[in-house]
């Protein structure tokens, strides 16, 4: 990570503010110490989740490998159109040079070909393997990223730090996506449209396991036009849809 990005940094945890001490990131109030490996930080503490979230952590550590080859595979053989999905979204984000961006549960970096090259970007996951893909990634197309290992519903950055916040397929994953969407919104700059795309299927069963949203979660598309209940209630501009000939929904909302 680079030096001058620390000020934008913060515990999710407690609040407070980091200094580097000896390949750490060390908390200025608590003295909680989280290692730097690689140029990656890794902001997670698993006495602070539950363990399911430490065992989802460990299945996506161990698939990492096999990630990009088996969304290739579907792709050629037609069983999934995500990445067409992927580049399709991006481009109509309107992500200009210099800005600012996050993207949350940024695995592999695949979303990486899409965007500019000269921005200021910064990707979030839950599995540090798949950021030493992305970073792989990053390093064959010349980019310049920084990368943080933790839990999308803990993000390590503060308030009103970002141009752009987006997320293509991860939500359905999150312990608390309700959480997970309000992270998103808290780092954002006022003005800012979050983006969130998912598999329909995933945010079905992700609802199933919600008491007060599982009702919605019989139909596909009741499913989809039920996705707005995880914004938080000041956000502005709330949209939900299904992507044509695809297996995605998008949902979207500004900052005020």
């Amino acid at each position: 990570m680079r030096i001058e990005n620390l000020p934008l940094l913060c515990n999710p945890y407690v609040g407070e503010p980091f200094k580097i001490e000896k390949g750490f990131l060390v908390g200025v109030m608590t003295g909680k110490k989280f290692p730097i490996i690689n140029g990656i930080p890794l902001i997670y503490d698993a006495s602070n989740h539950s363990k399911k979230n430490n065992r989802n952590r460990w299945l996506h550590d161990r698939s990492a490998f096999a990630y990009d080859a088996v969304v290739s595979w579907g792709e050629k053989l037609k069983i999934n159109s995500e990445n067409t999905v992927r580049e399709n979204y991006i481009r109509s984000l309107k992500i200009n040079s210099g800005d600012r961006v996050l993207e949350t549960a940024i695995g592999t970096g695949t979303n990486l070909a899409y965007l500019p090259q000269d921005i200021d970007f910064f990707g979030h996951d839950l599995s540090i393997q798949m950021l030493k893909i992305a970073q792989k990634n990053g390093d064959k197309q010349s980019r310049t990223l920084e990368l943080f290992q933790g839990d999308g519903a803990f993000l390590p950055f503060r308030d009103e730090t970002f141009d752009h916040v987006f997320q293509m397929g991860g939500l359905q994953f999150y312990e608390d996506p309700f959480k997970g969407v309000s992270e998103m919104a808290r780092t954002a700059k006022s003005g800012t449209t979050i983006h969130i795309l998912d598999e329909i299927s995933g945010a079905m069963r992700m609802l199933k396991k919600m008491p007060a949203h599982a009702k919605y979660a019989d139909q596909p598309q009741r499913t989809v036009d039920a996705m707005p209940r995880l914004v938080p209630h000041s956000m502005r501009s709330i949209e939900s849809g299904s992507i044509e000939n695809s297996n995605f929904y998008f949902l979207r909302f500004e900052k005020p």
